[in-house]
């Protein structure tokens, strides 16, 4: 083979790896481009729940800094796309399954107040109205500033009180409350119950009860 061949044929040679290696460089390029696209997709999917979550926990904290008695009908907002929401006394979790990268998107918010969740949960009473009514019949006063617990109750009451929202918070721990309809609204209710000190005056709790 002549030289001018020789020299031809590598510079064939050379021409044919140059075109792989821009080909292999383009589709990693192609490949980094799309799989951006599918991180950013469920970064903003993410930061979508996020912020269901965050609105849920604000709406919780501002019932929380009433000082009176009160009740909010509370509503998650409906989307285009489908999501599932579960509710315990530590933990609001909201998720959904149209992940690309990975197909479940969680987000889990703590809640920083701890509620009484009665939906879904068969107990003694599920709301304030029926709480207070329990607490007439069991310990002869409903807790209200005209009906306050007594004093030698107080202990009592207040042991009750505690070792409900703690069972509660260890009930919903190991089965959070599935929202299933979403378009029912939740109710957040903040009520007060009245104890009677030594001094004649008043002492009060209050608890934040979460009913469907």
């Amino acid at each position: 083979m002549s030289a001018s061949g020789l020299l031809d044929d590598e510079k064939g040679v050379l021409s044919w790896l140059l075109t792989q290696i821009s080909l292999i460089i383009a589709a990693g390029v192609l490949i980094g481009a799309i799989a951006g696209i599918s991180f950013y997709g469920d970064w903003q999917k993410e930061a979508e729940l996020k912020n269901i979550a965050s609105n849920f926990v604000a709406s919780l904290i501002s019932l929380e800094l009433r000082e009176f008695p009160y009740e909010k009908t509370y509503l998650f907002p409906l989307k285009n796309y489908h999501y599932e929401v579960e509710l315990s006394s530590d933990y609001i979790t909201v998720r959904r399954e149209d992940g690309t990268i990975n197909k479940n998107i969680i987000c889990r918010e703590e809640l920083p107040i701890k509620p009484i969740i009665t939906a879904g949960k068969n107990l003694d009473w599920t709301n304030s109205t029926e709480f207070h009514k329990f607490l007439s019949l069991n310990y002869g006063c409903d807790g209200s500033p005209e009906s306050p617990i007594p004093l030698e109750q107080r202990e009592e009451v207040f042991s009750y009180i505690e070792q409900e929202m703690k069972y509660n918070a260890h009930e919903t721990a190991a089965e959070p409350i599935t929202i299933c309809d979403l378009n029912k609204p939740l109710y957040m209710e903040k009520t007060f119950i009245y104890f009677e000190k030594g001094d004649g005056g008043l002492y009060r709790r209050g608890i934040i009860i979460i009913h469907e």
